[in-house]
């Protein structure tokens, strides 16, 4: 059984500060559940150098896979492709197939000024050597996702982009992770009963404690809906251990008059405003 496990970085001021909201990492979180890929870490940082270097050095012994997002565009805080170069001793160097796609797709030469074509090959100065694969995904589009050691993937920060380079990589991390193309590890239940957290919290940590004899990946979590009169328990697991995951919740449904709801519904719930 596959256990790759993940992190996420967000990098950006303007989400610290709350200028702009943060979907990527949702998004991301989907993506690996999917792949029944393990996401362990989740961290949003600022652009300042020190944090990104110290971040990286921390996550690059512990997982597998390790994406960022962010900071890669071509302001003076846009130091992303510098500082991950910086954390794994790398050069970085004026990528020559993104500057041609960058040429053919907007002509800069024709519509900018020296100073701003300086700027605008920054978005092209990448991490550099015989460790970085760039990735480019599609004819339409010049930004590529860079790699270092196929363990962290460099994308841009806007959701638009962020989400179809990242479903557009998804026969590579399939291949590089020796993923299968069919099975989804991981699958997930709901059951929402109108009972408190309060009143199940006890017999919610025993259906724990024995699905914990069965798998230790087996996690049971209870989320209040705040003003809708009920609470929704999940219970998560791998694939292999789905009929024992469907006993599970119907032992949920019994002991705290609950009935299961739909993933589809449940996110309907817990992403209202």
């Amino acid at each position: 059984m596959n256990k790759v496990r993940a992190a996420c970085v967000i990098i950006g001021d303007e989400v610290l500060n709350g200028k702009i909201n943060d979907t990527n990492s949702r998004f991301f979180a989907k993506f690996c559940f999917s792949l029944g890929i393990k996401l362990q870490e989740i961290i949003t940082i600022g652009d300042d150098e020190e944090q990104i270097v110290s971040t990286l050095r921390s996550m690059r012994d512990k997982y597998q896979f390790i994406i960022t997002t962010g900071g890669i565009g071509s302001t003076h805080d846009d130091i992303t492709y510098e500082c991950i170069a910086k954390t794994f001793g790398l050069p970085c160097a004026i990528d020559e197939t993104c500057k041609r796609r960058m040429q053919e797709k907007s002509n800069p030469e024709g519509r900018l000024d020296p100073q701003a074509l300086k700027d605008y090959y920054k978005m092209a100065t990448l991490p550099a050597g015989s460790r970085v694969e760039n990735y480019y995904l599609y004819d339409d589009l010049w930004v590529p996702i860079c790699s270092i050691d196929h363990k962290v993937f460099i994308f841009p920060g806007i959701p638009q982009l962020f989400e179809r380079l990242l479903v557009g990589l998804t026969p590579i991390v399939r291949s590089l992770f020796n993923l299968g193309e069919k099975d989804i590890e991981y699958v997930r239940f709901f059951v929402k009963t109108t009972k408190t957290e309060s009143q199940i919290s006890h017999n919610l940590k025993l259906i724990q404690e024995d699905a914990t004899k069965v798998s230790p990946e087996i996690k049971i979590g209870s989320y209040p809906h705040y003003g809708t009169g009920f609470n929704t328990i999940s219970i998560l697991g791998e694939k292999k251990d789905e009929k024992y995951l469907e006993e599970l919740m119907r032992r949920a449904e019994k002991e705290f008059d609950g009935q299961q709801v739909s993933n589809e519904e449940e996110d309907d719930v817990s992403n209202k405003r």
